[in-house]
């Protein structure tokens, strides 16, 4: 594994480096977004967006913790708490920018996951009553199998730019 994408929960950091040392850990940014987003009164919400937004799209790490400043400067006194958990899990939201370029974009978000959890629940919704577990999880299996092989066949943009055997080698070691 080259990286985990995820909350921020309790113990998930530690069991991910505990099996997977050599794995980044990722927190999903817009959730944090969101997060200081709704402790925000509306009418800083636009203003505030745009500022973490300097944060997590900057192309470098220097250029991030610069727009980090920027926020501290700007909400510090206002909204003390977002800019400190915004500081506190600097290292985590911006794991991403120390992968190549071409990929970024898909490694601060699990939108893939939540498309697929989206999917499932579309897919058994319709049904009523299941008639015993074992109905669930061939339903379970062949929207994942169909899922599998309509994804299987597209390729993520970035990708093909990047070697991955460079990419994933000094986790052969």
């Amino acid at each position: 594994m080259r990286i985990f994408i995820t909350d921020d929960l309790p113990g998930l950091e530690e069991a991910i480096k505990k099996i997977f040392p050599k794995a980044d850990w990722q927190l999903r940014v817009l959730h944090a977004v969101r997060d200081a987003l709704n402790k925000a009164h509306k009418a800083d919400r636009e203003a505030l967006a745009e500022d973490l937004k300097r944060v997590y799209r900057a192309e470098t790490e220097g250029e991030a913790r610069e727009a980090l400043q920027n926020l501290r400067e700007r909400w510090g006194v206002i909204y003390p708490k977002i800019v400190e958990r915004w500081e506190a899990k600097t290292y985590a939201l911006l794991t991403f920018l120390r992968h190549p370029k071409p990929i970024r974009r898909y490694l601060y978000t699990t939108n893939q996951l939540e498309r697929l959890a989206k999917e499932v629940k579309r897919r058994t919704k319709v049904v009523e009553v299941f008639c015993g577990e074992e109905a669930v999880e061939k339903l379970l299996y062949l929207v994942l199998s169909h899922l599998n092989v309509a994804w299987g066949a597209r390729r993520l943009r970035g990708f093909a730019e990047i070697e991955m055997g460079s990419y994933y080698a000094d986790l052969t070691h």
